[in-house]
């Protein structure tokens, strides 16, 4: 009955917005009709799966919120053909990566700006605006006059490509799926409307169209309203906050529970209408049992990236029962508590009512004011039935004042996806020996990449082939980069060096090298290489920040002998290790060549580039060892050496290393003055000279002979091993 006027007047106030407000007040005239059944308070929505549905609601975001958002538009899964693997022993495959174009809408009224975004609940766009997979990213932020997407308009006919003025959408081009198994992650944004609290009084003239008054202190961090109507898209706040709407005579005013019980009148009781007697005033209280012991509240807290957050409040009563309400705002934690605090107290002081017949007319007495009775006792109007020449009051007791003191509250422990800067790329080429146990019958050159920054993971690469540049994919798994900080001397490789340390910068200090201390002949030393010199070390010791002194160190490994003519502080270091090679399978390679690589990861501006000359030193056999010559008593000379492979297949006693080569050849060369006199080929690791081919004009006595042997190889010749002799 009452509640039917009451929407009447609504109507008049404000259209179907202001009729569903002024229903509103059925909280306190008639809750079966305003409430949902079978339960307390709005349901909170745990940041629900993007929808694409059509006709589904678009939230209107007020302050500070995380919104899942709704596809209005998208483009077929984009498909690129790419090459992975590849080099170690391992064959590279042909795969695929996709890519997506889509706009999701995230809110039904402008905003000022997004925050971060998550692809299933991990961080794609971090609080600095930077992404954590590939992609370009265009927001819009629902202004009258903002601009038709230009990515939309270039796929849409002329005339059928809307600019979707007054709704904020967020726009992904060339969207990378690789991350995301290769379709459409479930995207959740979070929205900033405001950088300041809400007041709740703009959230009611909002979807009142101004015919609200809002005189309520109420403020909130974020509102994502949405609802058929303005009463489902206000209920969850009169259903929860400490506000109610009161009837004026011009609309419709919010108040805080405790406003205008200063200025309460007192009613006197009418005892009889048109000859007839009335009730008398009665109070009725429910049995304290009734009232729960305790309440918790459920909220989306921004400390905890806006998930749900829980804060109970105590109460010392007799109650039984725990009440559980849920709000759909965003709230501090202490702010929730408040009103976890507020409801619980309400709760308690609701459980007595008071009916009266007042002797007034219709005007006098309205929902949501506040009244005494003749003992000066404060109630609150819950419900007005008009007679002829009385009314009939229903008032409850209520909280006149607000009795919480604001105090500290936890919003739990968050195990928040971490937002780590990516970073700037840096990449190291290098071409490597065999590592493994196949023979690769080609170079093998790989790019080593990483980042400044903990967040860096990948970067796109590219190969300058001729006069073009062509694009290979992505770099492989992060490798540990840097450079030396102080000098390293020279050292003979066939020794281990126990005196010499070098000390080490990573590109930032969550880089690490495994601390070890044993031998560089162990298994579990570690390997790198430092400008063009491959090294074992023993020990690695952490001095922070990134920093490593490393020690106990074989110098020359794997045939790069030629490289430790001592290294500047400030040389290229990078730690080996086979998941961060990148191994170029792309390009042909030809020893002698020069090959020049482009990367570019989320975090650069401009691509950055490296180059080496291809030496092919996985098809180079190793120099020959322990090179010795001697003079016969016959006036020979006795040359011999040890042969070395380039493919490792470890120490077995008593076993020698595999040929690997098609067949064992050697060339020996004498020069004289620098000039080349004579060669030898010989199949075995030894060779006698004749005295015969050592006389003559050009070996006179005290002649100085310099001798080099050279592995041939399959694909190329060693390096020469070398030493001097005096006739």
């Amino acid at each position: 009955m009452a509640t039917l006027v009451l929407t009447a007047a609504g109507n008049a106030i404000g259209g179907p917005v202001g009729g569903a407000i002024g229903a509103a007040i059925g909280q306190q005239i008639d809750r079966s009709i305003f409430a949902p059944k079978g339960r307390d308070g709005p349901r909170l929505k745990e940041l629900e799966v993007q929808t694409s549905s059509y006709g589904s609601d678009i939230p209107a975001i007020f302050g500070a919120m995380r919104v899942a958002g709704t596809v209005i538009w998208s483009t077929d899964l984009i498909e690129r053909r790419v090459k992975t693997g590849g080099g170690k022993g391992r064959p590279s495959a042909a795969g695929y990566s996709y890519s997506v174009n889509i706009a999701v809408a995230l809110s039904s009224r402008p905003v000022l700006r997004v925050g971060r975004i998550w692809a299933d609940g991990n961080l794609l766009r971090g609080a600095g605006g930077d992404f954590k997979t590939d992609t370009q990213f265009r927001f819009h932020d629902g202004q009258q006059d903002q601009p038709v997407d230009p990515l939309i308009a270039s796929a849409e006919s002329a005339g059928h490509c809307p600019a979707y003025r007054g709704v904020a959408y967020a726009v992904f081009e060339d969207f990378q799926l690789a991350d995301h198994g290769n379709r459409i992650p479930s995207l959740t944004f979070e929205i900033f409307e405001r950088d300041t609290l809400v007041p709740v009084n703009a959230i009611f003239a909002d979807a009142a169209n101004g015919a609200v008054v809002g005189n309520s202190t109420e403020m909130l961090t974020g509102y994502a309203m949405s609802g058929a109507d303005g009463r489902a898209a206000l209920s969850p706040l009169l259903d929860t906050l400490p506000v109610v709407l009161c009837v004026k005579d011009d609309g419709l005013e919010l108040r805080d529970w405790w406003q205008g019980a200063d200025q309460a009148a007192v009613v006197v009781p009418a005892r009889a209408e048109q000859n007839q007697m009335l009730d008398r005033p009665t109070i009725s209280q429910q049995p304290a049992y009734a009232a729960p012991q305790s309440l918790t509240l459920r909220y989306y807290d921004p400390a905890r990236d806006f998930q749900s957050g829980v804060q109970t409040s105590q109460s010392a009563s007799v109650g039984r029962t725990l009440r559980q309400l849920e709000i759909p705002v965003a709230l501090s934690a202490s702010a929730a508590k408040r009103i976890a605090d507020l409801q619980l107290h309400q709760t308690h002081r609701a459980k007595e009512s008071w009916s009266v017949d007042a002797a007034y007319g219709p005007d006098a007495f309205r929902s949501g004011e506040w009244i005494r009775d003749p003992d000066g006792r404060l109630w609150r109007i819950a419900e007005v039935e008009h007679r002829f020449g009385t009314t009939k009051i229903t008032a409850t007791c209520s909280l006149a004042f607000d009795p919480t003191v604001p105090k500290p509250a936890s919003p739990g422990r968050n195990l928040a996806t971490p937002d780590l800067d990516t970073g700037q790329t840096h990449i190291v080429v290098i071409d490597l020996p065999v590592f493994g146990t196949i023979d690769p019958a080609k170079p093998q050159v790989a790019i080593f990449a990483g980042g400044t920054a903990p967040g860096w993971r990948r970067a796109a690469l590219s190969v300058q082939n001729g006069n073009q540049l062509l694009d290979i994919g992505a770099t492989a798994l992060p490798a540990t980069i840097g450079h030396t900080l102080s000098a390293l001397s020279p050292h003979n490789p066939a020794l281990i060096d126990l005196a010499s340390d070098v000390e080490i910068q990573l590109l930032h200090a969550d880089m690490e090298i495994a601390g070890i201390n044993g031998s560089p002949l162990a298994g579990n030393a570690g390997l790198c290489w430092i400008s063009g010199e491959f090294l074992r070390f023993g020990a690695a010791e952490a001095l922070g920040g990134g920093r490593y002194r490393l020690s106990n160190l074989l110098r020359g490994c794997h045939g790069s002998e030629d490289a430790v003519d001592g290294h500047m502080a400030g040389d290229r270091f990078v730690l080996m290790e086979p998941d961060s090679a990148r191994m170029i399978d792309d390009v042909p390679l030809a020893a002698g060549s020069n090959i020049s690589v482009e990367a570019i990861g989320l975090g650069d501006d401009e691509p950055v580039t490296a180059t080496a000359l291809v030496t092919a030193n996985a098809t180079v056999p190793f120099r020959p060892a322990h090179f010795n010559a001697s003079r016969l008593a016959d006036g020979s000379i006795y040359l011999s050496w040890v042969r070395r492979s380039r493919i490792d297949f470890g120490w077995n006693d008593g076993v020698d290393q595999a040929l690997v080569e098609d067949a064992e050849k050697y060339s020996v060369v004498l020069s004289l003055d620098g000039q080349q006199t004579r060669q030898w080929i010989t199949d075995t690791h030894e060779i006698t000279i004749a005295d015969s081919e050592l006389t003559g004009p050009l070996f006179p006595g005290g002649t100085i002979l310099a001798f080099e042997v050279r592995q041939i190889g399959r694909h190329m010749m060693s390096a020469p091993a070398q030493l001097t002799l005096t006739i």
